[in-house]
């Protein structure tokens, strides 16, 4: 595996990046909305922070039950740590928040398939060196997306995953696997309660009263309903099938990354996060005191694999640069 020192005060190589650079104003410290259409036509929405052309640019990518604001720690203090000099890149995926859902499924979510496509689509509004970070399951959405495009996969400067797993992560929540949408809208609250308990509360919280957790935080604007209810259970299904081939495991080795678990993460624990690793031959971090919900609660430590990360993609342009000028 590849270990790379990251300094407590990063000052370095990807700061070198935006030396120079006076702190960005105007629309470059505002999150620009802007939309792509998915591979069916699904309207997606997303939003732009930092330069519209910039030398590297992170994208993030949210997992079930969250969506783009799930993200805002950590990029507000990155856009303010690199003083505006990268361009940051977040979307709400289908049938999340504002992205509309699949048009011939309403108010479900659709194929591992439709989300891959997804994520090629926002793909294309970044420019420069490319970082690509997930969170939890999305990590598998990642994994399915390196599948499908491996020579594109190739060509990013690096892959983040907090939280990340491998395969699907046995929730205690859902422990039968019995996802049915009629399970779902029967245990519908209870459900959703669980598990946003296991994205949004502090770990110690989770595991001290994980039988009487009611009510806890949801999705800002996110109604019960029926049919976010089927979209829970399209999520899940979606999810539950991807898991880590090694032929994808050979692309990921060749790209510089990063895996960084919870200590007291209930989902994806450490010793999951460890194999995904492992596997890939990442770069990996446990942070004590840490949970699920790392990149929310710890937007500090989920910054260091993207410092990390643009470093390397800095000294890889300066030594390309070097070569091509002999």
């Amino acid at each position: 595996m590849r270990y790379i020192r990251i300094h407590s005060q990063f000052s370095t190589a990807a700061e070198s990046v935006v030396a120079g650079r006076e702190p960005a104003g105007g629309g470059d410290d505002c999150l620009r909305p802007f939309t792509v259409h998915g591979p069916d036509g699904v309207r997606l929405s997303g939003a732009h922070l930092g330069p519209a052309s910039a030398l590297a640019t992170v994208v993030y990518v949210h997992g079930t039950l969250t969506d783009s604001s799930y993200w805002n720690p950590l990029t507000a203090y990155l856009h303010q740590r690199l003083v505006g000099g990268i361009a940051q890149i977040v979307y709400d995926q289908r049938g999340h928040r504002q992205s509309h859902s699949d048009p011939n499924r309403p108010g479900r979510r659709a194929t591992m398939d439709a989300l891959v496509g997804d994520l090629d689509a926002v793909l294309t509004a970044a420019s420069g060196a490319v970082v690509l970070v997930a969170h939890s399951v999305a990590s598998l959405l990642v994994q399915a997306w390196i599948a499908t495009f491996p020579d594109r996969a190739r060509r990013l400067a690096g892959v983040v995953l907090l939280n990340g797993c491998a395969e699907f992560p046995p929730v205690p929540a859902l422990v039968d696997g019995r996802w049915t949408t009629r399970r779902v809208r029967r245990r519908g609250i209870d459900l959703i309660e669980q598990l946003h308990a296991y994205l949004y509360l502090d770990p110690r919280a989770y595991l001290r009263h994980s039988r009487t957790l009611r009510p806890c935080p949801r999705v800002r604007g996110v109604g019960l309903t029926p049919q976010y209810l089927d979209s829970v259970v399209d999520d899940l299904a979606v999810y539950a099938a991807i898991t880590l081939t090694p032929k994808v495991a050979s692309v990921m080795r060749s790209i510089p990354s990063w895996v960084v678990a919870g200590d007291l993460d209930p989902v994806v624990t450490p010793s999951h996060a460890q194999v995904l690793a492992e596997r890939i031959w990442a770069d990996f971090e446990n942070v004590p005191g840490a949970g699920h919900s790392l990149p929310y609660v710890e937007p500090v430590k989920a910054a260091e694999p993207i410092l990390a990360a643009l470093e390397v993609a800095y000294r890889t342009h300066q030594q390309d640069t070097a070569h091509a000028d002999r």
